[in-house]
């Protein structure tokens, strides 16, 4: 199977793409129109999981908030010393992607697990910019969904086309030069580094579909959730 890149039609979106024909990949949802907001509730999705923690939502509120599509479920674990050790260790997107792996995978299965129980009706993930967390979520998706490797690496470098001008605000915020340095080398989508985390979990768990597994969502769970996000819409 092959991933989509349709472009949904929403007003001031960013980085936002149909990566299957039931599952939608998004940067974060305030960059969106009023008008924008209203096609995208006139849309028919299913759900909309917001990866990002309760401080991130204080700084960009989610605009959907309240509504019966949406569900925040934040993919980092708060409060996690090992997480946070491994994420300022880290010196690339490969590695803190890695160090994520290791420490979320409840969080994880539990994405997925609200993917595979929305309502009727697409799935759209999104975090803050939609390249780190959204995008280790599409790649399993992908990957389960037996998309090839080079497809999913190609669609997860397809953020740096759209989030230029995002990654320009965000370094210039930065007043110290150093962090603005450190910064800048992890704003950017190579496909080497999501590939890395596809054969971590090779080596380290056997495969996307043992690791989920591990964490609670069953190989029956895993194949009903691929047949909804893989089904055509009618």
């Amino acid at each position: 199977m092959r991933a989509m890149t349709e472009q949904p039609e929403w007003e001031g979106s960013l980085n936002t793409r149909r990566v299957l024909p039931g599952l939608i990949r998004s940067a974060n949802l305030s960059f969106l129109t009023e008008t924008g907001r209203a096609q995208l509730l006139a849309s028919g999705l299913g759900r909309v999981i917001d990866l990002r923690n309760r401080q991130e939502r204080q700084i960009d509120p989610a605009p959907f908030t309240g509504t019966a599509a949406y569900l925040n479920l934040p993919l980092l674990p708060s409060g996690n010393p090992a997480l946070e050790r491994a994420g300022q260790a880290a010196t690339d997107n490969g590695a803190s992607y890695r160090a994520i792996l290791d420490d979320s995978g409840n969080h994880f299965a539990t994405v997925f697990g609200a993917m595979l129980d929305a309502p009727p009706g697409p799935v759209l993930v999104h975090c803050h910019v939609g390249k780190d967390r959204t995008g280790l979520v599409v790649a399993l998706a992908l990957e389960l969904a037996g998309v090839a490797r080079g497809v999913i690496a190609a669609d997860y470098a397809e953020t740096d086309r759209h989030m230029q001008g995002v990654y320009s605000t965000m370094l210039a915020r930065q007043g110290d030069p150093q962090k603005r340095r450190q910064l800048a080398a992890f704003l950017v989508s190579r496909e080497g580094d999501i590939l890395s985390a596809l054969e971590y979990l090779d080596t380290t768990w056997g495969g996307t579909a043992a690791y989920l597994e591990a964490f609670g969502l069953t190989r029956d769970e895993q194949r009903r959730l691929i047949a909804r996000l893989t089904k055509e819409p009618q």
